[in-house]
């Protein structure tokens, strides 16, 4: 599958991308077709685009199939197993926010409720949506080293009730994640934290 969608994406055959992602997402779930099918053609699109310079284009044609396809097997959760929601926000400057999408559909495809707040939100905003909205759970996404700022998970306002946060990507890896953040190292262990913080 992971062949086919590359070399569907090379063609530019976005039809061929999306229905091939469809079809995994409906066999295989939202956990292996991240993992087992687009992750490694990502990977791949992008080390060629490293090598040659050329591919950019492959590159966002399959990004733009990729979210689009987590979008629609996202289902719309109406009666959350969470009375608190989940935050979903990549880091202020990280554009990088393609892998919230498989993480909100795999906490939906459980019956947790997320808000997916995207891409580089301004730690005011941040700050701002906790308050709002007292979540149960926020996830912080750094693609790159970069914009791991321990200093905005300190930001964080206090609420009444626990917030648990967690912090994922390549970004968080080589930095010292503080309290009371925790790490996830994949998309699978992010869910399954997130669940267990929220029920």
């Amino acid at each position: 599958m992971a062949r086919g969608l590359g070399r569907a994406a090379v063609a530019m055959d976005s039809i061929s991308v999306q229905q091939m992602l469809a079809d995994s997402l409906a066999s295989e779930g939202v956990v292996a077709t991240w993992n087992e099918v687009v992750r490694p053609v990502l990977t791949a699109v992008a080390a060629r685009w490293q090598l040659s310079g050329a591919g950019v284009e492959v590159e966002h044609l399959l990004n733009e199939c990729v979210l689009a396809a987590f979008v629609r097997a996202t289902p719309l959760v109406t009666n959350g197993r969470n009375h608190r929601p989940v935050l979903l926000a990549c880091m202020p400057e990280e554009r990088h926010n393609l892998p919230l999408y498989p993480l909100a559909a795999e906490l939906a495809v459980r019956g947790v409720v997320v808000r997916q707040l995207g891409a580089a939100l301004p730690s005011a905003a941040l700050v701002s949506a906790v308050r709002r909205t007292a979540p149960s759970a926020v996830v912080l996404w750094a693609q790159l080293p970069r914009y791991a700022d321990a200093g905005v998970i300190a930001a964080l306002p206090r609420t009444r009730q626990q917030v648990r946060v967690f912090v994922g990507g390549p970004g968080w890896r080589r930095g010292v994640v503080t309290s009371p953040a925790e790490r996830v190292e994949d998309l699978a262990a992010a869910a399954d934290a997130v669940e267990a913080a929220v029920t």
